[in-house]
């Protein structure tokens, strides 16, 4: 009997340190908690699912520095890590950032569906390990194919992603007679129910239950969902997915005998607080300088600006969300503007710092302006509105909007347009007023609309907004606009209207 062992970490967002950087606290929690519980000899693998260099404060910082050595990719080379692959994250800061980490890695970057024009970054489609036991070990890499949809244009020109299931399907079936144990690496998820096997998504996002169904994968190593998965098996492939921003990782045992794999198992394990000393004094004068930078003050507002519960702020219409819309407004010089939250959101105090502004708006957003027409603006509405369940009575999240992963954000707060919800009436038919300037709203009006360059892309439900025409591109990352914006106003004034109300 050959063993091997599997560790597995996902969607770490570059949380290096036992901290969420919302404040100060130690938490149970970071890339070198995780590196330091690693337990490695010559059969065991170390594996990380993508979406690893962007996420955090700490990344946020490093975006802008120049980098000899990548401090993630000295953390992945502590420890140990063997493969990678590439998540949608990793595009987020171009060519030439994405170079430096995979340059200084000891890893292989395995993504099969992505393809390097300029073929210098060192990435290729998959492996074939042989263990210490002489276990024969395959490997294959792949992404969602959603990326050129999400990410900027500019980012991509050296890259072309291509169908995750093409692309897989050869390898995979050039590789499985060759090797012991397949092993996949995906980041994405599943665009089915596991326990009832409703589909969830019609998308190509995320098509692990797809391949699972039709590949033959031992293992199937998962991410992109943030969703806890362990020691379960879909179609005899045995899946695994972690939790986002370094709080777990996931270990896995695989055991098997001359002819066949007899066993899988697989849990996630939490850890102490007992982070690898050596990479933590390494890295200490950095930390130091992400912290120091995070509480400098940038200016101050006349109320705090708390996120409140998700379903109220959703009926209730939120303070913070419209503050973020003023900031755009006046940047974009436009007529509306929607943004949205991330699912876990800080929030500002009255005095606010740099910390606030980057734990509050996690993601390197741009500004897009497109051009709406009132029937636009009903539609967009009217997505918003299918947030929000009401049966008996009762109102709750929609599950539409928790599976097949959890997308709070997918629900934008517009300013300028007073908007009804009338949730007695069926989804689709909500929207029952739109007031802007006063004014009823027709189908065939214009406006200007502000939004992040995710939304502007059409997901999320979104899809009508790609055939807006685009009025024009503010190529610069929210956090500086927002920290921008306190350079201009230092004492702001938060616009306090409610902009939305409920029928019930």
């Amino acid at each position: 009997m050959k063993e091997l062992k599997i560790y597995f970490t996902s969607d770490l967002h570059g949380y290096v340190y036992p901290t969420d950087y919302t404040d100060t606290t130690i938490k149970p929690m970071g890339m070198l908690n995780i590196i330091a519980s690693y337990q490695k000899d010559g059969n065991t693998l170390i594996i990380d699912g993508g979406d690893t260099i962007q996420g955090s404060p700490f990344t946020t910082f490093l975006s802008s520095e120049k980098l000899i050595k990548h401090p993630i990719a000295e953390v992945m080379n502590a420890g140990g890590y063997d493969y990678i692959t590439l998540g949608n994250h990793e595009f987020n800061y171009g060519y030439d950032y994405l170079k430096s980490y995979l340059d200084y890695l000891n890893a292989k970057c395995l993504c099969t569906n992505v393809l390097d024009k300029t073929n210098q970054l060192p990435i290729q489609g998959y492996d074939i390990k042989t263990m210490e036991n002489g276990l024969k070990v395959g490997i294959i890499g792949f992404t969602t194919d959603f990326i050129p949809i999400w990410e900027k244009e500019y980012n991509l020109t050296n890259f072309e992603v291509r169908d995750t299931f093409t692309s897989i399907k050869q390898v995979h079936d050039e590789l499985k007679p060759q090797v012991d144990v397949l092993i996949g690496i995906y980041h994405g998820g599943f665009e089915y129910d596991l326990s009832t096997h409703e589909q969830l998504s019609t998308s190509s996002e995320n098509i692990a239950y797809k391949v699972c169904k039709e590949l033959d994968f031992n293992v199937l190593l998962t991410g992109h969902q943030h969703i806890p998965l362990q020691n379960q098996t879909l179609f005899g492939t045995h899946i695994i997915q972690t939790p986002h921003n370094a709080t777990k990782y996931a270990e896995v045992h695989v055991q098997k005998d001359d002819h066949h794999v007899t066993s899988v198992t697989s849990s996630l394990n939490a850890f102490e607080n007992h982070p690898d000393q050596v990479m933590y004094d390494t890295l200490l004068p950095l930390e130091n300088r992400v912290q120091e930078w995070l509480d400098c003050p940038v200016g101050y507002l006349n109320v705090e600006l708390q996120p409140s519960d998700r379903l109220d702020m959703a009926i209730n219409g939120s303070l913070l969300a419209n503050f973020i819309n003023q900031i755009q407004l006046e940047v974009a010089e436009c007529d509306l503007a929607c943004t949205s939250f991330a699912n876990a959101v800080k929030g500002f105090n009255k005095s606010v710092t740099v910390r606030d502004i980057v734990s509050t708006y996690v993601y390197p957003n741009t500004l897009v302006v497109r051009e709406v027409s009132g029937k636009v603006l009903k539609q967009a509405l009217e997505v918003c509105a299918s947030y929000i369940d009401y049966t008996n009575g009762e109102l709750s999240v929609s599950k539409r909007f928790l599976q097949p992963k959890v997308a709070h954000y997918n629900y934008d707060f517009f300013s300028n347009v007073e908007y009804t919800f009338d949730l007695t009436k069926p989804v689709g038919e909500r929207v029952v007023n739109m007031m802007v300037k006063g004014q009823e709203v027709n189908p065939t009006d214009t406006f200007s609309l502000v939004m992040n360059n995710y939304r502007s892309s059409g997901v999320g439900g979104y899809e009508f907004f790609r055939d807006c025409p685009i009025i024009k591109e503010i190529q610069i990352e929210m956090t500086e606009i927002i920290i921008d914006y306190f350079k201009k106003h230092q004492h702001v004034t938060v616009d306090d209207r409610q902009f939305i109300h409920i029928i019930k």
